[in-house]
């Protein structure tokens, strides 16, 4: 219930008006460490990008492994403004596929989107070895040839777009989202306003 209030209470003062109240409960730790006065007390460890910048935190989430898994991601501003979130089940895999179908899936968004294509966008995943094979010039595993090569042929596409790791702590919304695929709440593609 007190999820619930602060949630309507963010709403209501237009700091979360535009998702919806549900993402909004999931995300009140990252707006609740917003709207401290400084930054270097921040607990979820998210550090804004630079001032035209965006931060796409992407997650895959799997309950077991391999089992039913989804995805899930949210996409914000320098000024933590969400612009963009996502969360989809994709079926029965192992965790480290459902990583990399977040990475996939956060492109198609970034590339679907005109306005955004012309920022740069650093795409942020907590599976260091996802992230090092987008970056590098293995391909993981066998299954995954085809996705990683079509996210790499999206970097080399767009040099404005950028692929990072992150600590666990500092992709907990995403982490939220994915779950919320993996359990099968219904797919999600919602566009903020910004």
């Amino acid at each position: 219930m007190i999820k619930f209030r602060l949630a309507l209470w963010f709403k209501h003062y237009d700091v979360g008006s535009d998702i919806d109240l549900t993402l909004l409960i999931l995300d009140l730790k990252d707006r609740c460490d917003d709207f401290k006065r400084t930054k270097s007390t921040r607990c979820s460890g998210w550090k804004p990008p630079s001032d035209m910048d965006l931060s796409f935190f992407v997650d895959g989430s799997v309950r077991g492994n391999p089992a039913e898994a989804g995805i899930g991601g949210v996409l914000r501003d320098s000024n933590g403004k969400v612009l963009c979130l996502f969360s989809f089940y994709i079926g029965i895999m192992d965790l480290i596929s459902a990583e990399v179908f977040a990475i996939h899936r956060a492109c198609q968004i970034v590339a679907s989107n005109l306005p955004i294509l012309h920022r740069k966008i650093t795409i942020f995943n907590d599976s260091s070895s996802v992230v090092s094979w987008i970056n590098g010039d293995d391909f993981g595993n066998f299954i995954l040839v085809g996705l990683i090569h079509d996210i790499r042929q999206f970097k080399i596409s767009l040099a404005n777009v950028d692929f990072k790791f992150t600590p666990r702590v500092s992709n907990s919304l995403a982490d939220s989202l994915a779950k919320r695929g993996s359990g099968g709440f219904g797919d999600r593609l919602e566009w903020g306003s910004g």
